[in-house]
């Protein structure tokens, strides 16, 4: 639960609440509770929200996503996401995308990470929604389809994508990657 402290700085606290019910079936508070306590501090990362654009040899040179985040997620992670952009061309990858910064282990994805024996910690991982038209054709209808396990990691203004599915199968490296730059604010 965001608060904001004397300071005018947004901090986040988490709640216990637990419930007791009665012989008649009544539901009361436990003894002492709610309780707050301080959150885990968020690792954001440095994944940098905004429109980005792609390189000009994919999508026919009009490949374009909007990032946004971080939002909270338990254990101190945050969730970033992204969509292609209204201009971008329709063979643009991911369409869609989420990943969660923090520990492997504390991510949504853990069990499937494990089971393609990902262990990686230079990217931070998430899925892929909607995936691309067929027509698009070649690797990216087979390596960004909905579902594909994606890593994501930002570097200064660019941020790159790589995908770790093919064809539905997941694999422990990427089977193919793009990069996207931070396009400047427009006034």
């Amino acid at each position: 639960m965001p608060v904001v402290n004397a300071a005018g700085q947004t901090v986040y606290q988490d709640i216990t609440i637990q419930f007791d019910a009665d012989d008649d079936g009544n539901l009361t508070l436990s003894a002492g509770l709610p309780s707050t306590s301080p959150s885990p501090s968020l690792l954001t990362s440095s994944f940098q929200p905004g429109k980005h654009q792609g390189p000009k040899n994919a999508a026919n040179g009009k490949a374009a996503i909007a990032v946004s985040g971080p939002g909270v997620v338990s254990g101190g992670s945050t969730a970033w996401s992204s969509t292609t952009t209204s201009d971008a061309d329709a063979c643009s990858y991911p369409v869609s995308a989420t990943w969660y910064v923090g520990p492997l282990e504390n991510n949504p994805m853990a069990a499937r990470l494990k089971k393609a024996n990902i262990t990686s910690t230079a990217w931070s991982y998430g899925i892929t929604g909607g995936g691309i038209a067929s027509s698009c054709g070649g690797s990216p209808y087979f390596n960004w389809g909905n579902g594909a396990i994606v890593g994501v990691s930002q570097t200064a203004n660019t941020i790159t994508f790589a995908s770790f599915t093919n064809n539905s199968f997941d694999k422990d490296s990427p089977v193919d990657q793009i990069t996207f730059t931070l396009t400047p604010p427009q006034n």
